[in-house]
């Protein structure tokens, strides 16, 4: 019975650490994904009902570290500072310093054009990060269930 618990036990373990370790590209497809929407709904606010910027980003439901880093720079007002983001890579914090420090900054047809030209580019990345996702998450459950398994036959 003990041997029992022990390897359900030490399965559990593997498998829960193997999911744990995908946390780092699940945060980052979040992110992407809160990015994208924030430049379609905004190119949309831009193009439609010219909203001000502070009560658009109040009403919106972004979350997590996106919506962290967007009350921050829009309380001092959109300038440039360092992204502290542990998950995102050098370059692509510089691209979110940048995409943050030009929203806001001129009139609704300078937004709107610059909205509309990184669109392509915030899809890409979004698209990378869930293909990243995917693919990270498949590769540890399996060695989390492999390593599970080895335990299992060494505790037996």
């Amino acid at each position: 019975m003990l041997k029992l618990l022990l390897c359900v036990g030490a399965f559990s373990l593997c498998l829960l650490l193997a999911w744990l370790l995908t946390r780092k590209y699940r945060l980052r497809k979040d992110f992407y994904y809160n990015l994208s929407l924030f430049n379609e709904r905004l190119y949309n606010e831009v193009s439609y009902t010219r909203e001000p910027l502070p009560s658009f980003i109040e009403k919106q439901p972004f979350g997590g570290d996106f919506k962290k880093i967007l009350t921050e720079r829009s309380a001092n007002g959109f300038r440039p500072g360092d992204c502290a983001i542990p998950y995102l890579k050098e370059d692509e914090r510089k691209f979110l310093d940048d995409y943050l420090s030009m929203i806001g900054k001129s009139d609704a047809a300078s937004q709107k054009n610059y909205l509309a030209s990184r669109r392509a580019e915030v899809e890409a990345r979004r698209q990378a990060s869930e293909e990243a996702y995917k693919k990270h998450f498949s590769l540890y459950i399996k060695l989390g269930v492999l390593a599970g398994l080895v335990l299992v036959i060494l505790i037996v």
